[in-house]
């Protein structure tokens, strides 16, 4: 019988409360619950592009700033996707995909590695995106490629409006979660990788 690709996972620090719940072989069914209505649709996103099943319930110290929030949504999403993938076997490993949005392409590649890292080149032509720091958003990103031990490598090869540019990378993440974590069933009980174990 083919395992249930779900995990979920529980975070409590003295800046955040976060519970979350994901299915890796869902239809990008939501509900998410952040104090930070703009991280809220971006997390969307992931969800309804990737195909991910997303249960996400946070609140964090946002009267300071949006900083620990961010961070710890990417840290426990993440961790909870690597949970779910068990041992990874069967799946595409690696994706890359450009993605346009308006006047803005925003490219991305994965490795579902088991070794962390993030390689992000993007410009945000604003300070604030949706009321959050503009830098905040690669901490996202990083925690999440740490947690989830994925090399994940996203550009902005260009766009103007700042909103459409960290909105894609949100998106284009998406699309290659779904393409690299998606099983090949010639290959279902193979993991891929020549050391036998990711």
């Amino acid at each position: 019988m083919k395992k249930k690709r779900i995990s979920e996972n529980f975070r409590k620090t003295s800046e955040t409360e976060i519970y979350c719940r994901v299915n890796i072989d869902g239809n990008g069914q939501n509900k998410i619950v952040t104090p930070i209505p703009f991280i809220t649709h971006m997390l969307e996103q992931i969800s309804k592009h990737s195909y991910i099943d997303l249960d996400v319930k946070c609140s964090g110290d946002v009267e300071i700033d949006a900083h620990h929030t961010i961070e710890d949504l990417g840290w426990c999403i993440g961790q909870a996707v690597n949970e779910a993938l068990l041992n990874k076997a069967g799946i595409n490993r690696f994706a890359s995909f450009s993605l346009p949005m308006d006047e803005t392409l925003t490219s991305c590649s994965l490795d579902v590695s088991g070794r962390p890292w993030l390689e992000w080149k993007v410009i945000l032509p604003n300070e604030k995106i949706g009321g959050v720091d503009s830098e905040i958003f690669q901490e996202f990103f990083r925690a999440f490629s740490q947690s989830a031990k994925m090399t994940i490598h996203i550009e902005n090869n260009y766009g103007s409006n700042a909103h459409h540019v960290i909105e894609s990378c949100f998106k284009v993440l998406a699309i290659c979660l779904r393409n690299g974590l998606t099983i090949m069933q010639r290959n279902s009980n193979i993991i891929p990788s020549t050391k036998g174990v990711i």
